[in-house]
């Protein structure tokens, strides 16, 4: 039976993903029309009260959000109630978001950035002109319906005086685009997202966004402390990339002039003649890293931040992770394995069947693979963190937790790679290999001839959600494809690479299927 909300509105598939809720498409019954419903979440830890009063303030954002009529902002029609919490329930708008956009087509043409850059601009001037500051202005937060832009996502946006989560202890808004004053948890006002529309802009134009770290920390870090990193791309939006990601809110380029330099771009207009050796436009001189005091985490001292790049900062800083930095970095390692198994041997031939003996345990272990039975023509496997069944007759290769299952049959190129990223904090698979896909794209030592086939961040599995793309490449002069899921599994975050040749692909998929149905932990 269809889950319905408020007795009225029938959820049929989920859409998306983010820190705060699921974006569900609904059917109204009531009007006979489809409508995206938000399911809104909330951070664990609070307790009744607080949940309450963020509940309650939620059906005030939404009733704010529902005063909003402007063709660049997604329409919010009603909020209902069930099970004691709200549901938003919005338009429908079907359309690719920006983020899914440069993850396919890396840069864009300046004068295209710019024309989405006057929308968002145009529809942030209707928000803040009715009190609403949406906080959390991002590319996965706009979509490209034909011709034009559109802002979605005003759940975590506040009206001008509200409560914010950041008392509670949550922090709002993506890292990568939340701007300095965000970061230090300051209130988060109309130049703040003028910050975010000129990080969101910078990561149409450059591919990627303007502070690109290790981790969290490092970007919060350079978030609050650097310069955006240096622009190859951008040419004439340079000036108003510049203008927009000042540190200082007091000293950020205002709407006004952002729009003039953006129409300028847009329309074609010739750029002003620049006098031969003139220093290029430079951001205001952020404040004093000395003077800048981070808020404490719940239950943790107050944590002043370093000089610039200082290292002992990025580690001390109480960020959690939110995007797995490690991805890109592991992407790119399992390129060996095309190396490997492209090669003219495909492999170490001179392996026994299981690479350890052929059995169900790896040295050491003594505890049998429970709640993990192997299909026919497959064997069990046990490694150092997981269990699953792989097929017979195909070599393993452990390291560490991470292990490399080789097909070993004559003229056939394939093989099944599982590897562990990081923490599993850093809690945004989509993000992470839409950067790693942005690596490869651009990197073509890694996967030569690399095309993108499919990019899913919204695939249910082991009770959550994860990130899975396709892509075809040639090595050795041999055509390949490969996929990979990206997941949280136990404490960690892994991914699971099925890489083969043309012609042994679809003899491959079932191999790939069976590994990650039968994937438990050993813990």
């Amino acid at each position: 039976m269809p889950q319905m909300i408020a007795a009225r509105y029938e959820l049929v598939e989920v859409l998306g993903r983010g820190g705060m809720g699921a974006v569900w498409r609904a059917r109204d019954r009531t009007l006979g029309r489809e409508v995206a419903v938000k399911e809104v979440s909330l951070p664990q830890g609070l307790d009744d009260a607080q949940v309450e009063r963020l509940y309650a303030r939620t059906f005030r954002e939404a009733r704010s959000a529902a005063r909003l009529d402007h063709p660049g902002i997604v329409t919010v029609y009603d909020v209902g109630e069930e099970d004691g919490r709200p549901w938003i329930v919005m338009q429908l708008v079907r359309a690719e978001g920006l983020d899914r956009v440069i993850a396919r087509e890396g840069p864009l043409p300046p004068a295209r950035v710019a024309a989405i850059g006057l929308d968002l601009l145009d529809a942030l001037g209707a928000a803040h002109a009715s009190g609403v500051v949406h906080r959390d202005v991002k590319p996965g937060n706009v979509l490209l319906p034909r011709g034009r832009a559109v802002l979605t996502d005003f759940g975590i946006a506040t009206v001008a005086g509200d409560e914010t989560l950041t008392q509670a202890g949550a922090i709002v808004g993506s890292p990568a685009y939340l701007a300095p004053e965000q970061a230090r948890h300051q209130k988060a006002t109309p130049a703040s997202d003028l910050w975010s529309l000129g990080g969101t802009l910078y990561a149409a134009v450059e591919g990627r966004p303007p502070f690109r770290r290790e981790d969290v920390w490092g970007v919060m870090a350079a978030v609050l402390s650097d310069d955006p990193d240096p622009l190859q791309h951008a040419g004439p939006l340079t000036p108003v990339l510049h203008g927009l990601l000042r540190k200082d809110p007091a000293q950020r380029m205002g709407p006004e002039e952002a729009g003039r330099l953006l129409r300028r771009v847009a329309h074609g207009a010739p750029r002003p003649p620049r006098t031969p050796g003139a220093p290029q436009p430079v951001l205001a001189p952020a404040r004093p890293p000395h003077n800048v005091t981070l808020p404490p985490p719940p239950a943790g001292p107050a944590v002043e931040t370093a000089p610039p790049h200082s290292p002992s900062q990025r580690r001390r800083m109480p960020w959690p992770l939110l995007v797995p930095a490690g991805i890109v970095a592991a992407m790119i390692a399992v390129a060996v394995v095309a190396v490997v198994v492209f090669s003219d041997n495909g492999g170490a031939k001179d392996k026994a069947e299981g690479g350890n003996g052929g059995g169900d345990r790896r040295p050491g272990t003594s505890s049998p693979p429970s709640q993990v039975a192997a299909p026919d023509g497959y064997r069990v496997y046990r490694g150092s963190a997981f269990v699953a069944a792989v097929p017979q007759g195909w070599t393993d290769e452990a390291q560490g937790d991470d292990v490399t299952f080789t097909d070993q049959t004559k003229g056939v190129k394939r093989a099944v790679v599982i590897q562990r990223l990081g923490s599993a904090s850093q809690s945004d698979p989509g993000d992470g290999l839409a950067s790693a896909i942005d690596k490869m794209r651009n990197d073509s030592s890694a996967y030569p001839g690399f095309e993108q086939e499919m990019f899913d961040r919204n695939v249910p599995f082991l009770g959550g959600q994860a990130a899975e793309l396709q892509f075809t490449f040639t090595k050795n002069g041999i055509l390949g494809r490969a996929r990979v899921r990206v997941f949280v599994f136990g404490n960690a975050l892994y991914q699971v690479l099925l890489i083969s040749d043309q012609k042994h692909w679809e003899g491959a998929l079932p191999h790939y299927e069976t590994f990650l149905k039968t994937l438990r932990s050993t813990s």
